[in-house]
């Protein structure tokens, strides 16, 4: 069975990718996992770290109380605690969240009018079904957290609106996955758009 110090360094590992291709930034993202020791516990990236820089030691453990519980108190946990919690606490199977500021899907969350995007191949379109954007609320909120998890049903990635994306998974893996397809999504939609012309839906999706 997997342990919490084995996904410790998976969430490390995943992060260092993340932030080497641009996904995540010096101050721009946090990742948590649910405790496979108790599922009242999960672990958070820690706030003003870069986010390369971000060692298993120090990831702070935190309850679903919203209580930090770990030792390590040199840290506070990531702003975006509140969010990480409320998601935990909608469904006991969500256990993996990377919270990005991915460059093209925030770039399309500031958009006031965002374009229909269509499925266009069936590896994205089984990753990222859909384009669901989440209404704006305040970072590091509870009302943050409200608008995120009730979305989570309609899609398992997530564009904040004037913010960024949240994916979830049952491992790092399947959600950096989610994560990196979005982004690829976008850019295969913004290369198509230089050729002209009418974009044509992937024919699997109709």
């Amino acid at each position: 069975m997997t342990s919490d110090q084995e996904i410790k360094i998976e969430l490390c590992q995943t992060m260092k990718e993340l932030y080497a291709e641009g996904i995540l930034t010096d101050i721009g993202g946090n990742l948590s996992f649910r405790s496979v020791d108790d599922d009242n516990l999960f672990w958070i990236t820690p706030s003003g770290l870069k986010k390369n820089l971000v060692e298993p030691k120090h990831l702070i453990q935190m309850s679903l109380d919203g209580e930090v519980v770990s030792e390590n108190m040199d840290m506070n946990p990531s702003v975006e605690w509140p969010m990480h919690l409320r998601i935990f606490k909608e469904d006991e199977d969500f256990k993996a969240i990377i919270h990005s500021h991915a460059p093209l899907a925030t770039a399309l969350s500031v958009l006031k009018t965002p374009p229909e995007i269509p499925p266009l191949t069936a590896e994205l379109g089984f990753l990222v079904p859909e384009i669901v954007i989440v209404p704006y609320e305040q970072s590091g909120t509870e009302e943050l957290g409200e608008a995120v998890a009730d979305m989570l049903w309609d899609s398992s990635i997530l564009i904040l609106e004037n913010h960024g994306v949240v994916a979830i998974g049952e491992a790092f893996r399947e959600a950096a996955m989610k994560t990196r397809a979005l982004e690829e999504y976008l850019r295969l939609y913004l290369n198509a758009k230089q050729f002209g012309g009418d974009i044509r839906k992937f024919p699997g999706f109709e």
